[in-house]
């Protein structure tokens, strides 16, 4: 009777340890498909983050450049004209 005892609680034993590695592995499992995808999501909102302020920066210095150019042109007219009309106040002076 002891011995069909003992064989029973061990046979309870073997198949409990056995159940318990069973669902360990399935959790594991999943763990591992969920932390995947979490992954796979946080890079694709990464890149398009990344993407998304490439574009901002590239139009940011379209802008920039077109301004700047502008304000050159700007500049280059001004100093033109203050060219002339300083060398229009010259030869005035020297007439006198």
């Amino acid at each position: 009777m002891k011995k069909l005892f003992v064989l029973f609680a061990a046979a309870t034993l073997f198949v409990g340890v056995q159940a318990c590695k069973s669902h360990t592995e399935e959790e594991a499992t999943d763990v591992t498909e969920t932390t995947e995808a979490t992954v796979d999501s946080a890079l694709n909102t990464v890149v398009e983050a990344t993407e998304t302020a490439a574009d901002s920066v590239t139009a940011a210095a379209k802008g920039a450049a077109s301004e700047t150019k502008d304000a050159v042109k700007d500049a280059a007219t001004a100093t033109a004209d203050a060219a002339k009309d300083a060398a229009k106040e010259v030869k005035d002076a020297v007439k006198k």
